[in-house]
């Protein structure tokens, strides 16, 4: 087995990722993420996870599409920490605006693509997450669904939040350097990035 066609593992994974362990093995089991079962470990292709990181374009390198994935997102898509959209929500809603609804997206970013786009509203989990209060965190959900950034869904007596997309910046990511996770200057492959493009995307459309 050449270098190329070795087996990672979740450790090595996780830091390509930069996801935890446990959120590969939900992935893994579910096969959501392609992988194989050595004894009671998980292991992944790296052909496979360069499928899983950009499936528009299976004939990249790894190198090239891991790179790539670094600089647009992972857990959160870095353009958005660059798009003025931070300093906005401090101004408009507080200070703890911004920290709860990167939150609310990383949450997203967990369940990968959620049906619907909606995610479970666990007000608790978020406050423990974030170090806010239950009641801040209630105060800030009101303003940002008052703004449109956020929509709420009550389903089978369950509460459910769905990010409003496209998602609204003072800067467009077409003016963000890709170093900043940005498309300026970026390679094409970058462009069909899915997790990128998920918040860029009508919502209408999921």
């Amino acid at each position: 087995m050449t270098e190329s066609q070795k087996l990672l593992d979740l450790k090595e994974v996780s830091q390509i990722l930069k996801i935890n362990t446990e959120v590969l093995r939900r992935w893994l089991r579910s096969g959501r993420m392609p992988g194989v079962k050595v004894g009671s470990d998980w292991r992944v292709n790296p052909r496979d996870l360069q499928s899983f990181l950009n499936p528009g374009n299976p004939t990249s390198s790894v190198p090239t599409t891991v790179e790539s994935q670094q600089k647009m997102c992972f857990r959160f898509p870095k353009w958005l920490e660059f798009s003025g959209l931070p300093r906005l929500m401090s101004q408009k809603f507080g200070p703890e605006a911004w920290p709860i609804f990167k939150k609310l997206i990383e949450l997203d970013f967990e369940l990968g693509k959620p049906t619907n786009r909606q995610v479970r509203m666990d007000k608790d989990e978020i406050a423990e997450r974030t170090g806010y209060e239950v009641a801040v965190i209630e105060k800030i959900m009101k303003k940002l669904v008052s703004a449109d950034y956020v929509t709420l869904k009550s389903v089978g007596g369950h509460d459910f939040f769905i990010i409003t997309t496209p998602i609204r910046t003072p800067k467009l990511i077409l003016d963000i350097p890709f170093e900043k996770g940005g498309v300026k200057g970026a390679p094409n492959a970058a462009l069909t990035n899915s997790c990128l493009r998920r918040f860029l995307e009508s919502g209408e459309e999921n």
